[in-house]
């Protein structure tokens, strides 16, 4: 009981800071003297501190007290198809500071490792940061992935990573607690903590980039679904006689929406490569055929909007990736398109939005999960 006292306290702290002592108790229906005495051992134990005093209704002022955000350090670590991120964060997954690197996942998963820990020691070196700090390291991948043995299974994308122990071998490097999240799942916890869907309990995230990944909040957690399969969003059917897509199948939104095929179609139509950045800036100057396929690549997208929206009845849509942050044509067309077929009654009240915290997302998703491990282990002690 004691422990599940400590944890209604500090989730109050991480909630709102700072808080006096009768402040608590409201909140988290303690007695006075209980709150009073935990407190103690909090203080002692180095997860909070005392920050100055509250003003005074008559007497002696109370003590206010918050979370110690540098009792721990955390590590978010998006591993993309071609580019790493990293996140460091305090206590209360608050980011210190970033850094993005690209990758090249078909040398291997060792490779990656190396390449992660290169990183983690240089993001510690330059904001000197001890080791022993670290309260975990989240890690996102593409999926699909197993979350309790920490095994990346087969992403479509990232050929060769086949029953990866990824989170087993983060360990094994950093002889610190691990853990593996899908990428989509972590980039959903991360905006609905720090993004667009701050406070909203019942979201949708769909990342669109190389492939088509989706994450979903119910109540406020993420929606693992069975075998941590939910989400898979970028292998909906679109057309039962569409492209054939990564998975094996034919007409998936992934292999008629995605960064990647929007990319081939205009290779073909201009009989070369064009750098995505350049796509971006002709679709801004209004050249007509890469908007085409911007706009119906966005109305694909918005067809599957529409479907999730009437299946989950989310409060809100959040679009993550360049292409639906930074292209204005592709995003209008998903979000027009998904308003034009959800039910009328929710079309006006679901809201689609752009994320927020653009490629730091899945980083700083990652790093959550990582600090909710914790916060559960030292609470349920």
């Amino acid at each position: 009981m004691k422990n599940i006292n400590k944890a209604s306290i500090l989730r109050s702290l991480i909630k709102s800071s700072p808080l006096t002592k009768a402040e608590i108790a409201s909140r988290t229906q303690l007695t006075f003297v209980t709150v009073s005495n935990l407190l103690t051992e909090l203080v002692e134990e180095g997860l909070v501190q005392e920050l100055g005093y509250a003003e005074s209704n008559g007497g002696r002022k109370p003590v206010l007290f918050g979370i110690n955000s540098s009792a721990y350090v955390f590590l978010g670590v998006d591993v993309q198809v071609e580019k790493l991120v990293c996140v460091l964060t305090d206590f209360q997954c608050k980011v210190l500071d970033s850094r993005t690197e690209l990758i090249n996942v078909r040398q291997g998963p060792d490779s990656v490792i190396r390449q992660i820990r290169i990183l983690v020691d240089r993001i510690l070196n330059e904001n000197n940061v001890e080791f022993k700090r670290i309260g975990g390291i989240g890690a996102s991948t593409p999926g699909p992935i197993d979350d309790k043995t920490g095994v990346i299974i087969s992403p479509p994308n990232m050929p060769g990573w086949k029953n990866v122990p990824f989170r087993d071998m983060l360990q094994h490097e950093f002889q610190v607690a691990c853990h593996l999240e899908k990428d989509a799942n972590a980039a959903a916890l991360g905006e609905s903590r720090f993004g667009t869907g701050a406070g909203i309990q019942h979201l949708i995230y769909i990342i669109i980039d190389v492939g088509i990944g989706g994450g979903i909040i119910i109540n406020g957690e993420v929606y693992r679904g069975f075998l941590n399969g939910a989400g898979e969003i970028g292998h909906i059917s679109i057309d039962v006689n569409g492209t054939e897509c990564n998975c094996g199948t034919w007409g998936c939104l992934e292999a008629m929406a995605s960064r990647a095929v929007i990319e081939k179609k205009i290779a073909q139509e201009f009989g070369y490569p064009v750098p995505f950045d350049k796509i971006l800036e002709l679709s801004a100057q209004g050249d007509n055929t890469v908007n085409e396929h911007l706009a119906q690549a966005g109305s694909y997208l918005g067809v599957a909007i529409a479907n999730l929206c009437n299946i989950f009845n989310p409060e809100m849509v959040i679009l993550g990736g360049d292409i639906a942050t930074r292209c204005d044509v592709y995003f209008e067309h998903a979000r027009q398109t998904a308003k034009r077929r959800i039910l009328p009654d929710f079309s006006h009240r679901i809201k689609i939005e752009r994320a927020k915290l653009g490629e730091l997302s899945g980083a700083i998703g990652a790093a959550v999960f990582a600090f909710e491990k914790m916060f559960h282990d030292i609470t349920s002690l």
